[in-house]
């Protein structure tokens, strides 16, 4: 079954597809950029971890592997956009009411939940890699669950269960129109 949006929400549909179209690329991009930044200027890191011990040497070798190890959460973010997209060009196609657009919406809510638990399993790397050459009881693993990486998860899960209940929506308005 098609569904004909108005023209407004078209524009939307087309302005949102463009938009996470460009940000698939744009964000490896961006990591790179800050990659190469945080190598050269490595004393941001002070600021992303204030609890760091006293004497914490931040160097641009320690930038790179914190930098490297959060560039691990764009395989999430990635995914979540690509079924953005996705789901997007079906609604643009009029296929809202699909198994099609149910599975993309199922999809993002895996990766957003993904990308929640990635991020929490990183910090304590990140933390690890900043001190590993502390002297004896000044290095640290801090692990943290943040009101980021909750909203992630608490949305990850509210999409899949959308995406499941589109999906029995529209088995059930295909068996309805087999009826008629």
């Amino acid at each position: 079954m098609l569904t004909q949006f108005p023209p407004r929400i078209g524009r939307l549909l087309w302005a949102l597809r463009l938009l996470v179209t460009v940000l698939i690329p744009a964000l490896p991009l961006l990591v790179a950029v800050w990659a190469w930044q945080g190598a050269t200027s490595p004393e941001w890191m002070g600021g992303a971890w204030p609890m760091l011990p006293a004497g914490t040497a931040l160097t641009g070798t320690k930038s790179t592997i914190v930098l490297a190890l959060g560039a691990l959460s764009l395989g999430p973010m990635i995914w979540v956009l690509w079924q953005m997209r996705g789901l997007f060009g079906l609604y643009a196609a009029g296929a809202a009411l699909s198994d099609a657009a149910a599975a993309h919406i199922r999809r993002a809510g895996a990766g957003l939940a993904a990308l929640a638990l990635v991020q929490a399993l990183l910090m304590p790397l990140q933390t690890l890699a900043l001190t590993w050459d502390n002297g004896p009881g000044e290095r640290s693993i801090a692990l943290a669950i943040t009101s980021e990486m909750l909203w992630l998860a608490l949305s990850g899960g509210l999409l899949v269960v959308i995406g499941w209940a589109m999906s029995e929506a529209a088995r059930q308005a295909e068996e309805n129109r087999g009826f008629v």
